[in-house]
């Protein structure tokens, strides 16, 4: 019984450790210099509140991906952060495309 209780502990524990890891970690790193780009594009137009370079911008990430100039989940991401500003989460968006850039200057 004891050593049931013991396993469960640790397991939990292990689980909280993971969970805190990946909270503080972001799938952001190694995008490629276009989607840095992009997302430099999207900080600057989120920080202004441009919502009239929104398409503008993506149509852009929309060819590159087309084009292979940048990869399906970096304009996954990239398309996300327009659909966050195009639904007036400006600060979300603003948040997104800065902490796509700082992953890319962070050790990992």
């Amino acid at each position: 019984m004891i050593g049931r209780i013991d396993i469960s502990r640790f397991t939990v524990l292990l689980l909280v450790l993971l969970l805190i890891a990946l909270a503080g970690c972001s799938d952001y790193q190694g995008i490629s210099p276009t989607a840095y780009q992009y997302a430099k594009a999207l900080y600057n137009v989120t920080n202004r509140k441009r919502s009239e370079k929104l398409d503008e911008v993506n149509d852009l990430i929309t060819s590159s991906k087309r084009e292979g100039t940048i990869t399906t989940q970096e304009a996954d991401w990239l398309l996300e952060i327009v659909d966050d500003a195009r639904e007036g989460n400006w600060e979300t968006a603003q948040k997104t495309s800065r902490q796509m850039m700082r992953d890319q200057v962070q050790k990992p």
